[in-house]
């Protein structure tokens, strides 16, 4: 299986909110960097996309470059919050895959926009 297709899967599981399919892409020993904060194992990363994670929404893909073991994909999101406000923000996701094809570390930056970076 391609890796991109792996990563494409990943991305309309998330929207569905089948996180049983999302956590058993991940290795036992995976961590997921996510802006500041990080989960390592999955444990932890089960921890966040079943109680941390409080969006609803949709991801829309720019780009998936795949390469030896490695994803890159870049798009935005738009959705809702846990109080039902609007949700837009570009994401780049980094995936580093093991040779069975599970999720070893993944790194997600977030833009939030200029005024972001400028106040």
């Amino acid at each position: 299986m391609l890796l991109g297709n792996i990563i494409s899967e990943y991305y309309s599981r998330i929207d569905s909110c089948d996180i049983e399919w999302v956590i058993k892409l991940f290795a036992e020993n995976a961590i997921y960097h996510r802006a500041d904060s990080a989960y390592c194992g999955r444990n932890q990363i089960h921890k966040f996309f079943t109680d941390g994670r409080k969006i609803r929404g949709d991801h829309i893909l720019d780009s998936i470059w795949s390469f030896d073991h490695r994803v890159i994909c870049t798009g935005t999101f738009k959705g809702v919050g846990a109080a039902g406000d609007p949700r837009k923000v570009g994401f780049s996701d980094f995936w580093a895959f093991d040779q069975k094809h599970l999720v070893v570390e993944r790194q997600t930056y977030l833009a939030l926009g200029h005024q972001y970076v400028a106040e």
